[in-house]
């Protein structure tokens, strides 16, 4: 897990992305969470099985919530903004469109659950491009080793990450 303490930051914003390779049965799950100055508080990567590329997108952002739960006591949050760049889950969390698919269903009623314990979350839909540091981590994480287990994190490569954080910031 690789963490920066966020002191008193009361509003985070979480940047998510899914990544699946249906040809190796795999997905990847990466997390962005920055504090009110934008600065980056906290990153994730996880490599789970295979699943759709809506189910990634899920659990990309359930998998966020879960890490959260883990690092920030929820009292010191009063808002999160999650920015995704898959429209059906921003739609479907906001209430704009439907979960038809099961597996999509559950996804929703999980992320539900879990939002339930911080006092205000958002969801916002952006570009691609400008989620482009958490879709390198989701493409790492699928693309490299696998985990052993959903609790497992680790770090990006280092020169990857300056280089990306670097692009980013010049967009």
């Amino acid at each position: 897990m690789n963490t920066r303490v966020v002191g008193h930051s009361r509003i985070l914003k979480v940047y998510t992305d899914g990544a699946i390779r249906s040809d190796q049965g795999a997905s990847g799950l990466g997390a962005i969470v920055r504090d009110e100055r934008n600065q980056i508080c906290f990153w994730w990567q996880h490599r789970a099985g295979a699943m759709t590329n809506n189910e990634a997108e899920y659990a990309a952002v359930i998998f966020a919530f879960e890490c959260l739960k883990r690092t920030v006591k929820t009292g010191q949050i009063v808002e999160i903004a999650v920015f995704s760049d898959s429209r059906v889950v921003v739609d479907q969390m906001n209430g704009k469109a439907e979960a038809h698919a099961p597996g999509l269903q559950r996804a929703r009623t999980r992320l539900r659950v879990l939002i339930e314990s911080f006092p205000h979350v958002t969801f916002h839909h952006i570009a691609r491009e400008q989620n482009r540091l958490a879709d390198a981590l989701a493409f790492e994480a699928v693309c490299g080793p696998p985990c052993e287990s959903h609790a497992k994190m680790r770090a990006p490569n280092r020169k990857l990450w300056e280089q990306l954080e670097a692009t980013w910031r010049t967009k």
